[in-house]
């Protein structure tokens, strides 16, 4: 006996379908280096260290006093790809993944350099900047010559719009060569819109409590630069989602002409 096609046939086999298409319609990218980045000491606040290997954070109490560190992404290959597979403005970020690696990862040692504070555990907070015009310079505790990014410069970099995309938990994860802690960014509207245009994205990171002493590589190591991850997915189609309602209307409206005669 052949079996009539019912609303309670069709329906599983059409959400299982949907689904199916959203999860293999997400994609990733990762930008696998930064654009430039420099770390900011408050201790010596005229000198640029753009050419450093490490980034730092630290509070103003800190033995070696404060730290603070700007990182920029150009986001040009991810969004190159993306309008690719998906073309031009057919698609949405739904996340940023920032991940960090670190030659210095276990608490209270000291790093090479008598420069920085030792390693020790809290929390640090990054902005999103739509200041981008910052000069990485090339100084290893030279003079911020040529415009080239300083301490004294952080006002400069907090003079256009500043978004907090959160704070986050720093826990050294112990002798962790070139392994990497990765941080979910908020997607707030600023960062993501920035992202998503294919230019440059610049993040500031500072201490938010007065325990943090976090050292990371810089896009000038050897290895384990920072790292932007981005997933994306197809942008809402309207005509799709209208297709498949129609579809199932004109599903029932037969259904119940046949249930009649």
């Amino acid at each position: 006996m052949k079996h009539p096609l019912t609303p309670y046939r069709i329906l599983p086999g059409l959400s299982l379908l949907c689904t199916a298409s959203t999860l293999m319609a997400q994609n990733t990218y990762t930008i696998n280096n930064s654009t430039a980045d420099a770390f900011l000491p408050g201790a010596n606040p005229t000198l640029n260290y753009g050419a450093a290997g490490t980034l730092a954070i630290a509070p103003a109490s800190s033995a070696k006093g404060e730290f603070d560190s700007v990182l920029m992404f150009n986001t040009a290959s991810a969004v190159s790809q993306f309008n690719t597979t998906y073309g031009a403005g057919n698609w949405t970020i739904t996340g940023l993944m920032l991940s960090l690696s670190s030659n210095f990862g276990i608490q209270g040692e000291q790093p090479t350099s008598t420069l920085f504070n030792t390693i020790n555990a809290g929390s640090f907070g990054i902005d999103w900047l739509s200041y981008d015009s910052w000069v990485e310079g090339s100084g290893n505790g030279n003079g911020a010559a040529n415009g080239a990014v300083s301490f004294n410069s952080i006002s400069t970099l907090l003079s256009g719009t500043v978004d907090s995309l959160g704070t986050y938990t720093y826990t050294p994860p112990g002798n962790n060569n070139n392994v990497y802690l990765n941080y979910s960014l908020s997607l707030d509207a600023g960062l993501v819109s920035d992202a998503a245009a294919g230019g440059n994205v610049s993040l500031y990171f500072y201490a938010a409590d007065n325990q943090v002493s976090y050292l990371f590589n810089s896009r000038s190591f050897s290895a384990g630069h920072p790292e932007l991850t981005f997933t994306v997915a197809p942008a809402p189609e309207p005509s799709t989602a209208t297709l498949l309602v129609t579809s199932l209307g004109g599903f029932l409206l037969l259904r119940r002409r046949m249930i009649k005669k």
